[in-house]
């Protein structure tokens, strides 16, 4: 026998088995598929229903409010023990890659004129070099 037919590792063995159980042609694949099915239908007509929604929407909203109110806890609690709150530091983060993208830019255009300085120089010197060479 060859090894497609007798799967050595445990991964490929299990996979080749679930798709044995849910292939449409056996019957325990029939009954999956039927299962999904009815499944799906049944989750549709739930999350579609006004009862849910405002319930979902009830919890979500109480969830942000516990955060809002939980941030609000611990910056206090920084503030008071007088140390930085993740806002600030947050804040704070935002400035150095402000300035840190500044500092590159200013690299670069630094750069620049060093090499416009060397060319200017460079030229500056063959001029003179030319006019040692014309005087007797």
């Amino acid at each position: 026998m060859s090894d497609t037919d007798h799967p050595k590792g445990l991964l490929a063995r299990g996979l080749k088995a679930l798709g044995h159980l849910t292939h449409p042609d056996t019957r325990s694949g029939r009954v999956f598929t039927r299962a999904e099915q009815g499944l799906t239908r049944v989750l549709a007509r739930v999350t579609e229903s006004p009862t849910y929604l405002r319930a979902s929407g009830t919890l979500m909203r109480q969830g942000f409010n516990a955060r809002i109110r939980r941030n609000s806890f611990v910056e206090g609690a920084l503030r008071s023990l007088r140390l930085p709150t993740s806002s600030e530091v947050e804040h704070l983060r935002d400035q150095l890659r402000r300035m840190n993208d500044q500092v590159e830019a200013l690299g670069s255009q630094l750069e620049v004129v060093v090499d416009l300085l060397h060319k200017q120089e460079a030229t500056s010197e063959r001029r003179s070099a030319d006019k040692d060479d014309t005087q007797p």
